[in-house]
């Protein structure tokens, strides 16, 4: 087979020693470059280890003339620009520059390459704009030019390559552009347009007609307006964080299977805890509308992507961080101490999870366990600490790299290279783990840094800007990591919420009672007032031994409970999880009639895992699904509970009863059923005369908001207060529940009031 000596073999081994790189033996076999893996009919991605490589076509008539149609240079460290001559391989399909240090502007030349299918200039440092010869690539499926320095505004004639199936441009550092172009390229299954200084009215396209769009990512823009009224059916991850957006959120929002990151914009929330999306969202927004100008805590602690609190060197515990995060979303704690957000995919990667493991030990540190786990994103994590006290705050993040071993293999040549940006201020450039630990893995390395909190509000960015390596030890691996988090004040705090410290055994367990005479004194404060209501009346009407509870005492009650929640879960110096809230245990036996309980002392359980078991233990009805169902216990399956006792208090009667009509035997059923027609005060004791109904009507609604199956969509202690007082607005309820489902699938959801342990 004759090769191809000619003009494009002449520019191919110019361009190699440009940049100071041979062609590889295994696809230049004696001179001939066409040769070898070049030619087999495999994709250069059988072989990871031969960069750079070339991919040739010696299929033509005669059987003697071979094109080069696919140049993979990606990955190195290739500087300077790139040289004109690239636009004599006409015959290119595939042309890979991504991952280097390239410089200067892109050579027009790039528009002679008609043939080109893909296109990757992504992580490099070119400036300059794209010239407008790209538009001649109409053949053109990939475009991926992110992570750069390109200026201007994005150009319009790439509306024209309408056979784009993913575009990615990304941080253009000047220049105005709309987002219009688009809006004729609906074969497009990715968007990626990440801080390109687009500048649009986000709802005046119409997304429903990209059929095949998956993912689309516009944040750190600047769009304006509503989300759009539809999109695509295929969508599964959108990030619009870091826009103007405003309003509210159509019916899509709610999807599912669609993750969606709206943080840090201007939508106007009904309340605090719209069931629509994960909780927290208000928290996240532009003005950061969570505890302005009225702090809450001083301090917040983070062991990311652990299951479980972990105790540190000084005893600080460090708050459990376990929620995968994927593509586009975010978490804030149900205490809304803090939160964090994540947006990326990884690209040639399609089961990528975004918190890893190592069950090694780490050296320099005690407390190995705080390490062990890491959460990891592609592209940009945040963490956020919310209402926090005004002042000086010392920022802790702790890292220890363990994906890349110490050992003498290709896998121990991975590099992880990523940017630390605190309260919007760049602090280390190109920080790598491994090489700041001495070359090591297994390691522990600490960045400390001061900075300042003027509005209640901390930010902690960690940002991939495409620098390291993004295949060790697989493929689409790359990103930052970080293992945990610490923030402490400079000063004497004046609010009372810090970092819980471990205590000892002996004093979790006295926490604990202090928080169940708390809670049981709460209770008592409505059942208390009842009983010397009961007394007056009894002196008026004798022989009448048969009261019921009016609504004022029921409501009183309700909100006692509430307050001594708030207490175990959010005041106390350990998080407390009692397991068995119910009516029997508040003081209130099966009619709702005043009684003295033991509260089930025996179900309270620490969150610190300093007393007791984890076992299931509770009452069946009032057991939360992920609790019942998996084991896994939070404050947010006492909330749950809470919510049953609340319905029971307004309907005067238990969750289950057997003697009624089939469709009221289970409460929660037979509320969802009336909510769903409109009708939830149907449920209202009809032995009640004379009630509030705006108050039922809040109760009923928080009540079921406190039931949702999804922990993430139960408010926090302290937001069911201010929603059942009126102090914000109650949250909507949008969907019922997929158990309810469930239950009357399975024909009924009868529950026994029988104890499980």
């Amino acid at each position: 087979m004759e090769s191809l000596i000619n003009h494009a073999a002449a520019a191919l081994n110019t361009i190699l020693g440009r940049w100071g790189k041979k062609a590889s033996p295994e696809w230049n076999i004696s001179g001939e470059l066409c040769s070898g893996f070049a030619t087999d009919k495999t994709d250069w991605d059988y072989y990871p280890n031969i960069n750079p490589f070339i991919k040739c076509d010696c299929t033509d008539s005669n059987n003697t003339l071979c094109h080069i149609t696919r140049l993979n240079f990606r990955n190195n460290y290739l500087t300077g620009p790139i040289p004109p001559f690239i636009g004599k391989f006409t015959s290119m399909q595939y042309l890979s520059l991504s991952l280097n240090p390239l410089s200067g502007l892109l050579p027009k030349e790039l528009g002679n390459l008609t043939n080109l299918v893909s296109l990757g200039i992504g992580s490099n440092n070119f400036t300059g704009g794209l010239p407008e010869e790209l538009g001649n690539l109409t053949k053109l499926q990939r475009l991926k030019a992110s992570d750069n320095g390109f200026n201007g505004k994005i150009p319009e004639y790439l509306g024209t390559i309408t056979n784009l199936v993913e575009i990615r441009i990304g941080d253009i550092v000047n220049g105005i552009s709309p987002l219009a172009f688009i809006s004729n390229m609906t074969s497009l299954s990715t968007i990626i347009l990440r801080n390109c200084k687009i500048s649009s009215d986000l709802g005046a396209i119409d997304f429903s007609k990209f059929e095949h769009l998956e993912l689309l990512f516009l944040g750190n823009n600047s769009l304006t307006g509503r989300l759009p009224d539809g999109i695509s059916s295929s969508l599964k991850a959108i990030d619009f964080s870091y826009n103007q957006l405003t309003g509210s959120f159509p019916s899509w929002a709610s999807q599912n299977n669609l993750q969606l990151n709206l943080v840090a914009n201007n939508f106007l929330l009904e309340s605090t805890s719209d069931s629509t999306l994960p909780w927290g969202l208000n928290c996240l927004q532009q003005d950061t509308p969570c505890f302005r100008g009225s702090p809450k805590y001083y301090s917040f602690a983070v062991d990311c992507g652990s299951n479980g609190s972990t105790r540190g060197s000084d005893d600080t515990i460090y708050e459990a961080d376990p929620t995968n995060l994927g593509a586009a979303t975010y978490y804030v704690t149900g205490q809304t101490r803090w939160g964090v957000s994540s947006v990326g995919n990884y690209f040639q990667r399609e089961d990528a999870k975004n918190i890893i493991y190592s069950s090694q030990n780490f050296q320099n540190v005690v407390h190995s366990e705080l390490f062990q786990t890491a959460r990891m994103s592609p592209s940009s994590l945040r963490y956020y600490g919310l209402g926090l006290e005004n002042g000086n705050y010392t920022v802790l993040l702790q890292f220890a790299e363990f994906a890349f071993p110490d050992s003498q293999t290709w896998l121990s040549l991975g590099r992880r290279v990523f940017d630390i940006y605190i309260q919007g201020a760049l602090k280390e450039k190109d920080f790598d783990i491994r090489k700041t630990a001495g070359g090591k893995s297994f390691r522990v390395v600490n960045r400390s840094f001061m900075v300042t909190v003027s509005k209640n509000f901390l930010e902690i960015h960690l940002f991939w800007a495409g620098k390291g390596t993004d295949a060790i030890p697989i493929k689409g691996y790359y990103g930052p990591m970080i293992s945990a988090l610490r923030v402490t004040p400079n000063f004497t705090p004046t609010v009372r919420n810090g970092i819980p410290k471990r205590e000892s055994k002996a004093g979790a367990i006295s926490g604990i009672l202090i928080g169940a005479i708390v809670l049981v004194l709460a209770a008592l404060f409505g059942v208390f007032t009842l009983i010397k209501k009961r007394r007056a009346l009894a002196q008026q009407k004798e022989g009448d031994s048969n009261l019921n509870l009016d609504w004022v005492m029921r409501f009183e009650i309700i909100l006692g409970i509430a307050r001594g929640l708030i207490y175990l879960q959010e005041e106390s110096s350990i998080r407390i999880v009692h397991r068995d809230i119910k009516a029997s245990n508040v003081l209130l036996d099966t009619n709702l009639v005043p009684k003295i309980s033991d509260f089930g002392l025996a179900k309270l359980y620490d969150e610190n895992q300093t007393h007791v078991s984890t076992r299931i233990a509770g009452t069946l009805g009032y057991l939360a699904p992920e609790y019942a169902m998996r084991g896994h216990l939070s404050e947010k399956a006492d909330i749950f509970a809470f919510g049953v006792v609340m319905l029971e208090t307004v309907a005067g009667r238990p969750n289950t009863d057997n003697s009624l009509e089939e469709s009221k035997i289970c409460l929660l059923e037979w509320a969802w059923g009336l909510y769903e027609m409109d009708q939830a005060l149907g449920i209202v004791d009809p032995s009640l005369k004379e009630f509030d109904k705006d108050e039922a009507f809040r109760v009923i609604y928080v009540a079921l908001v406190c039931t949702q199956g999804s922990p993430h969509q139960r408010p926090p202690m302290s937001k069911v207060v201010t929603m059942l007082t009126g102090d914000v607005d109650v949250a909507k309820v949008v969907t019922k529940p997929s158990y309810i489902t469930e239950w009357q699938l399975r024909g009924g959801g009868n529950s026994s009031n029988t104890t499980s342990s």
